[in-house]
């Protein structure tokens, strides 16, 4: 999970060079056999420059766990997860979510503040109790789904909606630990689907049978499909969806004449990447473009496989929707591929009735 740099402008640019190789290092080494010197060789520093911003390797563990909460924290409330209008396929989604995020090796996807408690739990109790509330920090931000799953779904048994927040975190250290100790990320797969199923069993709902939202309008069962390739112009904006897709659209929109005038639009689309919080409004192309407007950019897009969804109806529709697209994926445990997502808007919002639009949602897929 890499670090995100540009939200903290405001922190000396060394310091958070500091705390980025502290959050590589620390994963990949350990907090004990971690040395000052590996941070500052990894960071491009010098030792003064360590020690002008910390005073002891302790003080940076506090620092980089706060650090570490800042950034995940970050990565989470962009995420799509929260996007569905039923408060358990929130929680199952964020379930999937967390799963969708184990890829690349061990240190990529391991938890800091896990691999510090693990070490320092009864040496270093100011890193133990910095490494618990970021921990328990983010099972906060699950409390208010769970309760409102609770409620909704008339759950009335002897456990809590914090004991559930914090089991999931219990469940996802576990995981960690068994992709460490087998060397590789299957394990830690099968735990998270266990902890879905687990959800799903306590609020009594049951596999196939189970419907999370009712999307009447969008297609349940997925469609493979092939994306053929093509030249795609485009307006990117990186941060949270819900704040850029729009904004997005709003700058493409206008370039639309000018771009026609030596280029012919054969769709309007968006593509977007999850994890960097890369959105993509745009067109695709007859051909290269010929004498491409300002504020477009141009790449040729290679295309591939993916799952495919239909959404009729409006595009306001289209956040719950394809929350409820990824769902669905992970239920099937369909293998998701690191490339860009797809909503292609198949027909003329300008002559088409909002409640007559069609969407596809096209998941990539191996």
């Amino acid at each position: 999970m890499p670090a995100i740099d540009n939200k903290y402008e405001s922190r000396h640019e060394s310091k958070t060079r500091i705390l980025n190789a502290a959050l590589q290092v620390i994963r990949s080494k350990g907090y004990s056999a971690t040395r000052i010197e590996d941070i500052c060789e990894t960071a491009g520093l010098t030792k003064g420059s360590f020690f002008h911003h910390f005073s002891t390797k302790q003080e940076l563990a506090i620092a980089v766990a706060d650090y570490w909460s800042e950034v995940t924290s970050a990565l989470f409330a962009a995420a799509p997860y929260h996007a569905p209008a039923d408060p358990l396929e929130r929680v199952l989604a964020c379930v999937e979510f967390r799963k969708a995020l184990l890829r690349g090796e061990l240190p990529e996807f391991t938890c800091l503040v896990g691999t510090m408690t693990q070490e320092v739990y009864g040496t270093h109790p100011a890193i133990r109790d910095a490494c618990e509330a970021s921990i328990s920090g983010h099972a906060g931000t699950l409390i208010p789904d769970i309760q409102a799953a609770i409620e909704k779904y008339g759950v009335d048994d002897d456990w809590t909606a914090e004991s559930l927040a914090l089991f999931t975190q219990a469940a996802l250290q576990g995981a960690f630990i068994l992709a460490k100790a087998r060397n590789g990320v299957a394990p830690a797969i099968d735990a998270v689907d266990h902890l879905h199923r687990y959800i799903e069993l306590l609020f009594k709902r049951n596999g196939d049978a189970m419907k999370l939202a009712e999307h009447k309008n969008l297609t349940e069962q997925p469609e493979l499909v092939t994306w053929p390739e093509m030249h795609y112009v485009f307006v990117e904006r990186i941060g949270p969806f819900m704040e850029n897709a729009g904004a997005a659209w709003q700058q493409a929109h206008p370039l639309v004449p000018a771009l026609l005038e030596n280029n012919k639009i054969t769709g309007y689309m968006a593509l977007y990447k999850i994890g960097p919080k890369i959105y993509r409004a745009g067109f695709s192309l007859a051909a290269p473009p010929v004498k491409l407007p300002d504020g477009l950019r141009y790449e040729k897009f290679h295309g591939g496989k993916y799952v495919r969804f239909v959404l009729t109806g409006p595009y306001d529709n289209l956040p719950q929707a394809s929350g409820r697209a990824w769902a669905v994926v992970g239920e099937k445990k369909i293998e998701v591929r690191d490339d860009f997502a797809i909503e292609n808007y198949v027909n003329d919002p300008r002559v088409t009735p909002a409640e007559q639009l069609i969407t596809h949602i096209m998941i990539p897929t191996l």
